[in-house]
């Protein structure tokens, strides 16, 4: 990779940045465009001063990563209107008049992957596990492709309603449900109680068996964090669903373990995090991202 003075610079801020695998993804992609291009993590401590920074250094783009996906809010001049909905930015972009624009891709890669796994969201019943920031950018994405049902199954009561709240105040929304599960001894246990968002009322038990997919978005399962864990049990998954997991390592979580054990469909997390990386790559050039090159260098990093 030759770098000069007309180098386009883009890349990724956070603190502490460890080993990001986006500079792979997004740096093979500019090599098969032949653009000069690169790439960069930037690890930054704090957030004064950040836009006249990557101004002044001629940055056009950053990923933005923890802990800085809601702060970096008050520095953007512009919000995506799916930015706003969610609450956080994971993308930034400096626009022809030099005004930068916030967007978060997080859903948008979920959905793309789903997409791209031969799965159509339109008039199927979905449940999503955990409430953190990936639930909510993946719930409000969902929303965008009609599902006929939408829930939310969390121990924490609190997220997860606050963000059907928000799902509720939009217009042609699906059914909108919230599934608690509670803590017990430092186990997962199951407590079938889904609540309708907008009425607060009890309507009686419901079975997994209903839903179409399973998303899973808590760290549980991952490695360094609750290795082995699963939030269900095996009689949870049934054959006819896809079970989506977005933690990435280990590929072969214990949730999918499970799913593959029950003969469901299952889609890895690292589809998510590449789909993601291509629509910042199409937000910070205008070019069609080359989703193969992308997808190879992932692999490669992942096997590292």
């Amino acid at each position: 990779m030759k770098i000069d003075a007309k180098t386009r610079k883009f890349g990724i801020i956070g603190y502490p940045l460890g080993h990001s695998l986006s500079p792979a993804m997004h740096n093979a992609a500019f090599e098969a465009l032949n653009m000069n291009a690169v790439y960069l993590p930037f690890p930054v401590k704090n957030l004064v001063g950040l836009k006249h920074s990557l101004r002044q250094l001629g940055v056009e783009g950053v990923s933005v990563t923890i802990p800085y996906k809601v702060r970096v809010r008050r520095i953007v001049d512009t919000l995506d209107p799916l930015a706003i909905q969610i609450g956080s930015i994971n993308t930034m972009v400096f626009d022809p008049k030099g005004l930068l624009r916030g967007y978060n891709t997080d859903g948008i890669g979920a959905v793309r992957a789903l997409n791209n796994h031969g799965f159509n969201i339109t008039g199927k019943k979905i449940l999503i596990l955990g409430s953190g920031g990936s639930a909510r950018a993946i719930a409000f994405s969902l929303l965008q492709e009609k599902p006929k049902m939408l829930a939310i199954a969390s121990r924490n009561e609190k997220t997860a309603k606050s963000i059907l709240r928000s799902l509720s105040v939009v217009k042609k929304k699906p059914d909108l449900r919230f599934y608690h599960f509670h803590s017990k001894k430092k186990k997962y246990a199951r407590k079938q109680v889904f609540t309708h968002i907008q009425k607060e009322i009890f309507v009686g038990k419901e079975q997994l068996q209903e839903f179409d997919l399973i998303i899973h978005t808590t760290p549980l399962g991952m490695k360094g964090h609750s290795e082995g864990q699963c939030l269900l049990q095996e009689e949870d998954i049934f054959s006819h669903q896809l079970v989506f997991d977005i933690v990435y390592n280990p590929l072969q979580t214990p949730l999918l373990k499970l799913a593959k054990k029950r003969k469901a469909d299952v889609l890895t997390g690292e589809k998510m995090l590449l789909y993601q990386g291509v629509a910042q790559f199409e937000l910070f050039t205008g070019e069609k991202a080359p989703v193969t090159i992308m997808e190879k260098a992932l692999q490669v990093e992942l096997k590292k």
